[in-house]
């Protein structure tokens, strides 16, 4: 999997109360600032586009929570299996005992 642009969020980490977006797949994920929209954030293999288009979900990230958005081609199960393989990422270690919501229900309660 492919981490892209954890450097325009790594200083959030910082913050108390920090927000931020990614966009995420099986082929990666892509970490960037809550001012800009999801579909603006496209990296290769991995596309937003409003109202379930593109081959990627769009997220809200802050302390505690990852908030997935609804896909149409994305189960809870897939959803689940790709956020696995994307908190198991080095990049991604602050987030590992982090609430995953889908749809707003819980799929995730994160690892201690």
């Amino acid at each position: 999997m492919i981490v892209y642009d954890f450097d325009s969020i790594a200083s959030l980490l910082e913050e108390d109360g920090y927000l931020f977006k990614m966009l995420l797949n099986e082929s990666g994920v892509v970490l960037f600032p809550h001012t800009i929209e999801h579909r603006d954030a496209t990296k290769p293999g991995i596309k937003y586009a409003d109202d379930s288009g593109g081959n990627a979900l769009a997220a809200m990230v802050k302390p505690g929570r990852i908030e997935v958005r609804f896909h149409m081609q994305f189960s809870d199960e897939r959803v689940k299996q790709i956020m696995e393989r994307i908190l198991a990422l080095p990049e991604l270690a602050f987030a590992r005992t982090f609430l995953v919501t889908y749809q707003a229900r819980t799929i995730m309660l994160g690892a201690v």
